[in-house]
């Protein structure tokens, strides 16, 4: 066990609270506003940081999950209940070729037909740095500045083929 999770679980904190107040804290000091935060599930181990992120013209919504596990993930919403029964296998295909081409991001839709980006960064109490989730959420702005036309183009067309 690492020292840093000791010390914040002497604290009476867990590694998720710990998390949430050193990124509340490089919000403060950056002076970041428009994230709102909200306990998810088990408060004292899961927190989520909500805000949108705009692209091309339009304001998409994200997440940040910081929990007591070794990850945080970032999750935007790039559409919302667009992929039909109709068009699931094809948007999955051309999800697959966006996550062969993107690595680092993972293209997925849900149940409720939803188009979600997920970022997964390795990040226990002391690889932790939210200087790199602001980094990421803005190389995440610029790949979508960039795809987000063509990928809309995609999920709207009746062939949604890749």
């Amino acid at each position: 066990m690492s020292k840093e999770v000791k010390e914040a679980q002497a604290a009476g904190q867990s590694v998720a609270e710990k998390k949430a107040a050193v990124f509340k804290a490089y919000m403060e000091a950056e002076q970041i506003s428009g994230v709102d935060l909200h306990e998810a599930g088990d408060a004292a181990h899961a927190h989520v940081f909500r805000s949108n992120l705009p692209v091309q013209g339009q304001s998409l919504p994200f997440m940040i999950l910081v929990d007591d596990s070794v990850y945080t993930v970032i999750q935007l919403e790039v559409a919302a209940q667009i992929v039909t029964e109709e068009k699931k296998e094809r948007v999955a295909v051309y999800l697959n070729a966006l996550n062969d081409e993107y690595r680092m991001l993972k293209y997925s839709s849900d149940a409720a037909g939803n188009v979600l980006l997920t970022c997964s960064i390795p990040s226990g109490v002391e690889q932790f740095e939210p200087a790199l989730i602001a980094a990421l959420l803005n190389q995440i702005q610029e790949h979508l500045n960039e795809v987000y036309p063509d990928l809309m183009a995609k999920l709207w067309s009746k062939e949604a083929a890749a």
